[in-house]
């Protein structure tokens, strides 16, 4: 009656797995625990399902090649391998992964034990099995804790009185204290002195009021050195809220703020390379563009003589627009190399847009007309033209997708279009796209545009030239303004390049209607004689080459190859304007010009600036000392023209 009573108890306990076989595997008895563990009623299982059924297939396999290897027996995965230790008598007690009825891995301690009649036959098993998940989290907690433990920190274990119990091996490192010189020796073994008993008594009181401490401690090391750490402290409690351990983390904040003061040093040093490497971009950009400005220059006035054959015209021809593409090049150089340092600025100043469109129909205008392109410029007249933004960066934009157009296209036309996207009380937004017949650009080779240093084809940049660096500055400056450039093209179709920008107007304007571009005089134009130029620039070549435009306009010239000089030919004569170059020895144009600024009878003298180097900060600078306008080397004749005609004001010549 007991015996059967104890049976029944086993059977229907909960707490462990009882599943019995016959010989062959198959469950005769699944146990109320079976049921609740892994989630099959007794009636899915008894009669149709074996142990392998419920196992996980890969333990299987492992622990049926495992079992081959060391009793040399071929092993099947299946219900053999669960129970061939126990079929020869030997006790098995394993770790087995159950695969629940709702598809859960259920770790189990399994124990296995053959059946035997009165003769000691095998007449099935029985395999009870215990929940090992608790124990698994416990032994995976255990060994990442271990881990965490050995981790490049300092790391030790108290208990609740501050006695140490363990140490890792980089608080010995740091400290120089080994586990058995600190066993049973308390933590203020560290104390350095030098904070006083109140610090100590605070750090305590909070550690056992909220069971934490943080903060910077100045501790001593085994030799009597003392370092400053940054500390961890947590405490570790029972079942019952009862503090047991306290587990400490130690960080050596001399490590840290040398990390600190070399990342420190390292970003300055960055900081220091990248502006003497834009600075020394931008003095060779100077450099060079002097004597290559003298180059266009000088090769442009020649090409307006006629006394010369046909060849040496040609020559000419190479020479300046060889020397002409040698300065874009730098241009682009320089601006990517700003771009790169976040160094551009996106101004918003009052700019006029027919200006700008001036200048790109200036530009542009001759090369198309000496390849046979058409080249337009359509622009709808209810487009205000004075606005507020950066002129002088919407300008360079055009004038690389215009260039580029004009570059790439062989016959047929380029179109730069201007269009009235909105419009309200305060702002307008514009559409700006250039539009070619060129060779255009096939859909998988458009995402190579907008890289440094690349083209659609490496045999473009031998037949056509440029760095690849235009469209990827376009593309900068527009996103700086706030749009986006995109383009529609396909090979031997033709390239459409677009963007749309937001400007403010310029209130304080009153030009706000519409007027045609300008018909701009030719070198030898009459109309500026009688009038007289002070010219300061200290290139001898420069020199020269203003000179010649200037006497080929008629106008009256006197030079000055320094600052001083200049002060004192003003003194000496009369002048109309000054052209003023930026860079100069001993004195800049623009310490002349705050000079020249300083004497009342020279407030209406106009000074008009005259640099290599094109750059915002630059033309604020000559802004600000007082001068009126800016010229660009390599001198424009036109825009030369432009300018002297804007503040000399001439007569018209008779026609």
């Amino acid at each position: 009656m007991y015996k059967e009573a104890f049976h029944q108890a086993i059977f229907n306990s909960t707490q462990f797995s009882s599943i019995a076989t016959d010989t062959q595997g198959v469950i005769r008895v699944f146990n109320a625990g079976a049921e609740a563990m892994l989630g099959f009623n007794a009636n899915d299982v008894i009669n149709i399902m074996t142990p392998a059924d419920l196992s996980d297939k890969a333990e299987l396999k492992a622990r049926a090649d495992h079992l081959s290897l060391k009793y040399d027996v071929t092993l099947q995965s299946d219900f053999e391998v669960l129970i061939y230790k126990a079929a020869l008598g030997i006790e098995d007690y394993y770790e087995l992964t159950y695969i629940c009825k709702d598809g859960r891995h259920l770790p189990a301690q399994l124990s296995v034990t053959a059946l035997r009649d009165e003769h000691e036959l095998i007449i099935g098993y029985l395999l009870i099995g215990t929940d090992n998940t608790a124990r698994k989290i416990v032994e995976t907690n255990n060994r990442v804790a271990s881990v965490a433990f050995e981790s490049a920190q300092s790391m030790y274990i108290t208990d609740p009185l501050g006695r140490f119990l363990n140490i890792n091996q980089a608080f010995t490192e740091t400290t120089g204290y080994s586990m058995a010189e600190l066993t049973n020796m308390n933590a203020s073994i560290l104390k350095s002195e030098q904070h006083d008993t109140a610090f100590h008594k605070a750090m305590w009181e909070q550690l056992v009021e909220t069971g934490s401490w943080s903060g910077e401690v100045w501790n001593k090391k085994k030799n009597g050195d003392i370092h400053l750490e940054l500390i961890n402290v947590i405490g570790v409690t029972d079942e019952n809220d009862w503090i047991t351990h306290y587990v400490v983390n130690c960080i050596d904040m001399s490590k840290v703020n040398a990390y600190e003061l070399g990342l420190i040093d390292a970003k300055e040093k960055a900081e220091r390379f990248s502006t003497l490497k834009s600075q020394f971009i931008a003095s060779m950009s100077h450099e060079i563009r002097t004597p290559m400005a003298a180059i266009v220059g000088f090769s442009e006035l020649a090409l307006y003589e006629d006394d010369m054959s046909q060849e040496v015209r040609v020559y000419l021809q190479d020479i300046n627009t060889s020397s002409t593409s040698l300065l874009g090049i730098l241009q682009d150089i320089l601006d990517f190399t700003k771009l790169e340092s976040g160094r551009v600025i996106v101004e918003t100043i009052p700019f006029n847009l027919l200006d700008a469109l001036s200048s790109i129909s200036t530009l542009f205008s001759g090369a198309a007309q000496l390849k046979g392109l058409a080249f337009t410029i359509k622009r709808d007249t209810s487009i205000p033209l004075d606005l507020l933004g950066d002129g002088l960066r919407l300008q360079q934009v055009l004038t690389n997708l215009v260039g580029n157009a004009v570059k790439f296209t062989a016959q047929g036309s380029v179109k730069l279009e201007i269009t009235l996207q909105n419009i309200n009380m305060l702002q307008v937004q514009l559409l700006f796209s250039v539009t070619d017949t060129g060779i255009g650009i096939a859909l998988e080779d458009q995402d190579k545009l907008f890289k440094e240093f690349s083209q659609v084809d490496g045999s473009y940049s031998r037949k056509y030239g440029g760095t690849g660096l235009g469209l990827i500055i376009s593309k900068e400056l527009v996103e700086l303004m706030g749009g986006e450039i995109s383009l529609v093209s396909d090979k031997d179709q033709g390239s459409t390049f677009s963007f749309a920008l937001s400007f403010d107007f310029n209130k304080g304007s009153t030009q706000l209607t519409t007027h045609s571009v300008p018909i701009l005089p030719h070198i030898t134009s009459n109309k500026f004689k009688g009038y007289r130029m002070l010219i300061v620039e200290d290139n001898d070549m420069s020199q020269k080459l203003i000179q010649k435009y200037l006497h080929n306009l008629g106008i009256e010239v006197k030079m000055a190859s320094h600052g001083q000089q200049a002060l004192a030919l003003l003194e000496q004569h009369e002048f109309d304007a000054v052209l003023m170059d930026i860079h100069m020895p001993i004195m800049s144009g623009i310490e002349v010009t705050q000079k020249i600024r300083q004497q009342a009878k020279f407030a209406k003298l106009p000074i008009i600036a005259l640099s290599a180097g094109v750059t915002e900060t630059e033309r604020n600078n000559c802004i600000a000392a007082g001068m009126v306008g800016f010229i660009s080397k390599p001198i424009n004749i036109e825009k030369l023209c432009a300018v002297l005609e804007h503040w000399l004001k001439p007569v018209a010549e008779d026609s």
